[in-house]
């Protein structure tokens, strides 16, 4: 069986679970240039040419892009 904590999702992936679980329109472009920048994390691993990241902190970082309304 395989841990959760070891589960690594593609960009396509990340964008999907961001819209699902967090609710923003989110692209792959804005995840890679804020990974660049040091806000996205970077990526866990790679595959091939694929980045990989682990669910749980990408959806932190979606997380914190969200500010509440008249700030």
């Amino acid at each position: 069986m395989t841990d959760a904590s070891e589960i690594l999702i593609t960009i396509d992936d990340a964008v999907a679970l961001i819209r699902k679980e967090v609710g923003i329109p989110i692209t792959k472009s804005r995840i890679h240039k804020d990974s660049a920048k040091g806000i996205a994390p970077k990526p866990a691993a790679t595959f091939g040419r694929r980045y990989l990241w682990k669910p749980d902190a990408i959806l932190s970082y979606a997380r914190t892009l969200i500010k509440p309304a008249g700030v």
